[in-house]
């Protein structure tokens, strides 16, 4: 069986992201772009009830996501 994420992990990194002290204007700017679009992910997954997703495999490695 495939692995899968549970969508509310997302909502866990968001928070460890927004507890993260601030480096500098740059870092700040990413950090604050992760977040806005990790946040419009996680709704848009609310949106259509989805509580899981599948992981792909070979998504995390150099050569990235191996499905198509």
């Amino acid at each position: 069986m495939a692995e899968r994420m549970r969508t509310s992990k997302i909502d866990a990194i968001i928070a460890e992201l927004e507890s993260l002290e601030r480096i500098d204007g740059e870092s700040e700017t990413f950090k604050r772009n992760a977040i806005a679009y990790l946040q419009l992910f996680a709704d848009c997954l609310d949106d259509r009830n989805i509580k899981s997703i599948k992981k792909c495999p070979g998504a995390a490695t150099p050569d990235g996501h191996t499905e198509i």
